[in-house]
C-alpha cells in the first residue's frame, strides 16, 4: 500500500493540538453546546451511548460473516473509550449519508464511521480529537490498469484523459470531490457512480462494470491485502483527519471522550488497536 505514516513526533503534536481544541475551543466556536448543552450526569445516568455506523468500511466497521455482529478498529477504540468512562455503546447500522442528520437529530448519540474532520461539518456537530490521518486513493484492478497503460496519475482531474468511469460512496467527501468535477466540466456526470455501499462498488469494479474506485485509507489498504483479484492504486495524496462525531449539545460528553482518548494515545491501548486490524496512523 502506498501510505504515509506520520513520524511519532508528529502523532503526538497532533494528539496534543487536537486535545486541546477539544477542550478549548469548542466552546468559543460553538456557544450553544457551551451554554445548554447535554450534562455529563445525563449521559452517564443513562449509561448507554447510541452510536450510529456504517458497517461497510474495512477495517474501520464491517460486519463479521462469523458472529454477524459490527466489528473493526473504530468499534473497538469506541469500546475502549466507553469502557473507561463506564459507559456502554449500543451500536446501531445506518447507511453512511445518513449519519450526519441523525446525529443533528439527536435519533442517534455519536457517528462513529470513518467520518473526516471537515470545516463543513464542524459547522453542522461537534468532533472529538483525531484518531487516524487517512489517505484518499484511486483503486483499480492489475488487469484493467494494464489493458489502459494506467500506472500512476498526476492528479485525479487526470481520469479524464482515460474516459474512466469511476464508483464512490454516497454522501463522502469523495463522491464530492468527483461531482465537482463533473460540475466543472472535466468529467461527464455518466462516469460518476455512487454507491450506499462501498463493497458494492468494489465488487462492480471487479466485474468490470465500472474502472476505479475512489476511495481512503485504511479500506482501501484493507482491499488491497484481501481481495483475490490483484489491485493497484493509481492515484493518492494525504486526506483529512478522522474523528468520532456528536451532537453540538454534547460538548461535556466530547471533553470527556477526549480525556480518555488521549490517555489510551499515552498507555499504548490505540497502538495495541491498530496492530490487531492493521491500521497506520495516515
Amino acid at each position: 500500500m502506498a501510505s504515509k505514516a506520520l513520524s511519532a513526533v508528529g502523532l503526538i503534536i497532533v494528539a496534543i493540538i487536537a486535545f486541546v481544541v477539544g477542550y478549548f475551543v469548542y466552546p468559543a466556536v460553538n456557544p450553544a453546546g457551551a451554554a445548554g448543552g447535554v450534562s455529563w450526569e445525563d449521559i452517564k445516568s443513562k449509561g448507554v451511548l447510541v452510536v450510529a455506523t456504517s458497517p461497510d468500511w474495512p477495517p474501520f466497521e464491517f460486519i463479521d460473516p462469523k458472529t454477524n455482529k459490527i466489528v473493526g478498529y473504530e468499534v473497538d477504540l469506541m469500546n475502549a473509550v466507553a469502557q473507561k468512562l463506564g459507559l456502554r455503546v449500543e451500536w446501531k447500522a445506518m447507511d453512511f449519508d445518513t449519519i450526519i442528520q441523525a446525529v443533528k437529530n439527536k435519533e442517534v448519540d455519536m457517528g462513529v464511521s470513518g467520518f473526516s474532520v471537515t470545516p463543513e461539518r464542524l459547522e453542522q456537530v461537534l468532533f472529538t480529537m483525531p484518531h487516524t490521518v487517512t489517505e484518499v486513493q484511486l483503486i483499480m484492478t492489475e488487469k484493467r490498469a494494464k489493458e489502459l497503460g494506467i500506472t500512476r496519475l498526476a492528479s485525479i482531474e487526470d481520469v479524464a484523459k482515460y474516459n474512466l468511469i469511476i464508483g464512490t460512496g454516497s454522501g463522502t467527501l469523495q463522491e464530492a470531490e468527483l461531482l465537482d468535477l463533473v460540475k466543472k466540466g472535466i468529467l461527464k456526470s455518466d462516469q460518476v457512480k455512487s454507491y450506499p455501499d462501498f463493497e458494492v462498488a468494489l465488487e462492480d469494479m471487479k466485474k468490470g462494470t465500472i474502472d476505479a474506485v475512489y476511495a481512503e485509507t485504511p479500506v482501501t489498504t484493507w482491499w488491497i491485502s484481501t481481495e483475490e483479484v490483484p489491485l493497484t492504486v493509481i492515484y493518492s495524496r494525504s486526506y483529512w483527519p478522522v474523528a468520532f462525531m456528536a451532537n453540538k449539545d454534547y460538548l461535556e460528553l466530547v471533553k470527556k471522550i477526549d480525556g480518555a482518548l488521549a490517555e489510551l494515545f499515552a498507555s499504548g491501548e490505540v497502538d495495541k488497536i491498530r496492530a490487531k486490524w492493521n491500521v497506520t496512523s495516515g
